[in-house]
């Protein structure tokens, strides 16, 4: 079990908590091309770009299949290493995430149904990247507070992470493969989400791929999120709001399983 590097209750709390509802929200709320309230088509949106919030630069794009694409960027007052990504479907923006350099999910925000999450720490494992990549295998075993409209619980996490051996390369990028499983309780009961992902080792970045969420009562959702495109800054297509894989197939209809109140 590896230390926390900082106290990221404490520090979400004082700081990104409202830098996030004022600053990033907004930016999100205008990627989304709100209008009266309501979210437009990403093909409504035409050529538009995500902003990125104040004080932050943008450094990497990723179109992926199941009709999404994610954009990555860091902000001058945050701890190094950290860094946000938000993932936009055919509708807009759905899902905002901040991160630190061993991938541990410092906080996440749903953006439909405004629950976000925060990482209670110390954990009793933390994710860590780095001993997956030296040790080919990473259990974890950690807590997020979910808050939001009629909601206030704790969600407990136990997973791992390892690698295959294997590696592929998709747009010139060099990716190696993993197996993972994580699982958690919810009002429902168990849910447990099993699949494949892919790290680069080089950006330190996990990327989809294929998943199997199967919820208490044993319905299953499955999808394939692998990335397809990487786009650096000053490519045509960075920070684009239009995703280009599966769009419009019945892979789109759900980018991911519903989530769980609990």
């Amino acid at each position: 079990m590896t230390d926390p590097k900082f106290s990221a209750h404490g520090f979400l709390e004082n700081r990104l908590k409202p830098a996030f509802r004022a600053g990033l929200l907004t930016s999100v709320t205008v990627a989304a091309g709100f209008v009266n309230g309501i979210p437009q088509p990403a093909a409504a949106q035409g050529a538009a770009t995500f902003p990125i919030p104040e004080g932050c630069t943008g450094f990497l794009t990723v179109q992926s299949r199941g009709c999404t694409v994610s954009h990555y960027w860091s902000c001058a007052a945050d701890p190094e290493g950290t860094f946000w990504r938000v993932t936009i479907d055919d509708q807009g923006p759905f899902y905002l995430s901040y991160t630190d350099e061993e991938f541990r999910w410092l906080m996440t925000y749903e953006l439909r149904n405004g629950i976000e999450s925060e990482l209670v720490t110390p954990e009793e494992d933390p994710a860590s990247l780095s001993t997956l990549l030296d040790e080919g295998t990473d259990s974890m075993v950690f807590t997020m507070r979910r808050t939001g409209p009629g909601i206030d619980v704790l969600r407990e996490y136990t997973g791992y992470d390892s690698l295959t051996g294997d590696e592929i390369e998709i747009d010139g990028e060099r990716l190696l493969i993993t197996t993972f499983a994580y699982e958690y309780d919810t009002d429902a009961g168990r849910r447990e989400t099993t699949g494949q992902q892919f790290v680069s080792a080089e950006r330190g970045l996990f990327f989809g791929g294929l998943e199997t969420t199967t919820t208490a009562d044993g319905e299953t959702f499955m999808g394939d999120y692998s990335p397809r495109e990487f786009i650096d800054p000053g490519d045509p297509g960075f920070l684009t709001m239009t995703p280009l894989y599966d769009c419009g197939s019945t892979m789109s209809a759900l980018p991911f399983p519903p989530e769980d109140a609990g």
